[in-house]
């Protein structure tokens, strides 16, 4: 599958963005599981500290662009 990644979305050639759905996926997951790393440390950040980051990083990066592939979302429930 051809792709290209534009403004950080990745688009495909049948605009399915499966692909650009993969890596948010696979960007936030290296996120949360840094932030549990974090939290299991008892000298580590604090409930309300994750709270910001998850917040401020992971959340963000799910909603990026999201204008541009949320029809997709929409096709793939009608199908569901």
């Amino acid at each position: 599958m051809k792709s290209i990644k534009y403004l950080g979305i990745i688009f495909d050639s049948k605009l399915s963005f499966r692909e650009h759905i993969t890596y948010i996926e696979e960007k936030c997951t290296k996120v949360i599981f840094s932030l549990a790393k974090s939290e299991k440390i008892t000298w580590g950040l604090k409930h309300k500290a994750l709270k910001t980051i998850y917040m401020g990083a992971v959340l963000l990066l799910l909603l990026y662009g999201a204008r541009v592939w949320k029809e997709v979302l929409h096709r793939a429930s009608d199908k569901g």
